[in-house]
């Protein structure tokens, strides 16, 4: 077979069962053999945004995203895509042609010749390999998947030289290797150390003040088993139920929750980098830390641990799980709503209008925008049926609208609505196409604040005469019925309720334009 089709194949036997992309020229040999293999292909507007789908589509099935983009100014349309991925580790595999073998960096001419297209996904992904013939394309296919499965599970590249698509490769290579480990538990397995582990036991033990800090990488742990408060980032929102008596919510950036864990005298930070863009701000002292990650490299970013523990933290929660009485939290959640309300409470008609409208298990895609982080954030309860996807760490425009494409696509049967503000919007506003061509029923809720309203508040803020930031907004209900959607505006978050049920069930996007409070 082609080296086309071997890789198809691989793809399929690593469970692929649809990828997002643009059809190109270098991408022929691959897309003949995607039907026969039973892959689905969407087709999205930009590359951008069929690396967004495919972080939405990973981020609630748990399995990679796949983006097949074409050589040159596709996989480059989608690097925002996989810088999105590899801030948030999610696992995405962006795929592409490049030039045939010994052109590239020859500054030649060839169609969609770049100086070093994949020296530049390398510096945004975890790792681009070039193949070099079909063999070891189908290897590098493996090699992703592998990857994806027993380590921290950020996006990679694979480009493969037109010539290696069309060469030949013997019918029986496309077998994946068989690994003793995989997915979750083989990394549970390989948890390191008994003497961390012991050491890790005795600082719980003795502590009468533990918090748990928590990010997307403790996502399937049994974190109320531990009996301790949990403190969550943005990408661990709902990792433990937002309800539970144990739970401060995703409320790590404000104040009141930082005070709260310097006052702890252990802290139990598990699958979180404990990032600036998380904290908004330094990371407060800390007195006792216990890290927790499968990526060994973070056991002492921001924040230097005085036990590490690498592994999967689903097994990694379990072995430091006793007996212990659950924790009193006296005063905190108060503090923390009272200061989140600072910022939140002008959002919370609209929050509750969504909150109706989730149900029981719905996906809200938000967008880098003032109604996500401070109010969905703060003001829409998760847990482990619900989901929060929203791009924490690289904080792209532009995000929810095909990211919830993807969501959707991963879970037909679940509401999907993507929140998004008039600027984010027409970074991805081509995807509503995508969305009425897919008839999938799709709310896009978009608070109008006429420009880019968090920027403009920080220009006052600072003393700076506004600048930039006041746009020109077309009319967004016309804008969804063009795309071949539907349009509503409404005079207030008020009125909301019914307009939301209706656009669940109607085929295709419908765009809500909500006026922005303030």
């Amino acid at each position: 077979m082609t080296g086309g089709e071997a890789v198809v194949r691989a793809l399929a036997e690593h469970g692929v069962e649809l990828v997002f992309g643009i059809p190109g020229t270098h991408t022929l040999e691959l897309h003949r053999h995607l039907t026969a293999n039973g892959i689905r292909h969407i087709t999205p507007r930009h590359e951008a945004g069929g690396g967004y789908a495919a972080d939405g589509y990973a981020r609630v099935t748990g399995r990679p995203g796949v983006v097949l983009c074409t050589s040159g100014p596709g996989v480059i349309n989608a690097a925002t895509a996989a810088a999105t991925a590899y801030a948030d580790s999610v696992p995405v595999l962006i795929l592409s042609p490049s030039m045939p073998t010994g052109v590239e960096g020859r500054d030649t001419g060839f169609l969609h010749e770049g100086k070093n297209q994949g020296a530049a996904m390398d510096a945004l992904v975890a790792w681009s390999r070039t193949a070099t013939d079909p063999d070891d394309a189908v290897e590098a296919i493996h090699a992703a998947f592998a990857h994806f499965t027993s380590n921290r599970p950020r996006p990679v590249h694979v480009q493969i030289p037109v010539d290696v698509l069309k060469g030949t490769v013997p019918f029986n290579s496309t077998s994946p290797p068989q690994s003793e480990n995989g997915g979750a538990e083989g990394r549970g397995a390989n948890l390191k150390g008994t003497v961390p582990f012991s050491a890790a036991l005795d600082l719980l033990a003795g502590a009468e003040r533990p918090v748990v800090v928590a990010g997307g990488g403790a996502r399937g742990a049994d974190l109320a088993a531990l009996g301790i408060p949990v403190i969550t980032t943005v990408n661990g929102k709902g990792v433990l139920d937002e309800k539970h008596p144990l739970s401060l919510g995703a409320s790590i950036r404000l104040r009141a929750a930082q005070r709260y864990l310097a006052d702890a005298d252990v802290v139990l930070a598990i699958g979180t980098e404990l990032g600036e863009s998380d904290l908004w701000g330094d990371v407060p002292a800390l007195r006792k830390v216990i890290r927790v990650d499968i990526d060994p490299a973070q056991r002492d970013k921001n924040v230097p641990a005085d036990v590490a523990i690498t592994g999967d933290a689903r097994a990694a929660v379990q072995a430091l799980t006793t007996d212990r009485e659950p924790a009193q939290l006296n005063g905190v959640r108060e503090a923390i709503r009272e200061e989140a309300l600072k910022d939140g409470a002008p959002w919370l008609p609209l929050m509750g209008a969504l909150d109706e409208a989730l149900g029981t298990d719905g996906i809200l895609a938000g967008d880098s925008t003032q109604a996500a982080y401070y109010g969905a954030v703060h003001f829409l309860p998760m847990d482990a049926q619900r989901r929060f996807i929203y791009p924490t760490g690289y904080a792209t425009l532009g995000y929810a609208l095909p990211a919830a494409i993807g969501a959707k696509l991963a879970a037909p049967d679940r509401p999907v609505i993507a929140l998004i503000g008039d600027g984010g919007l027409l970074f991805t506003v081509a995807e509503l196409a995508t969305a009425a061509e897919l008839q999938i029923p799709l709310p896009v809720v978009v608070p109008n604040n006429h420009g880019y309203g968090e920027i403009r508040d920080q220009m006052v803020d600072a003393g700076i005469t506004p600048v930039g930031v006041d746009l020109h907004t077309p009319d967004l209900p016309k804008l969804g019925e063009a795309f071949g959607g539907a349009g509503v505006r409404v005079e207030h978050a008020g009125a909301l309720g019914p307009v939301l049920r209706e656009a669940l069930q109607r085929p295709g996007p419908t765009v809500i334009e909500v006026p922005a409070p303030g």
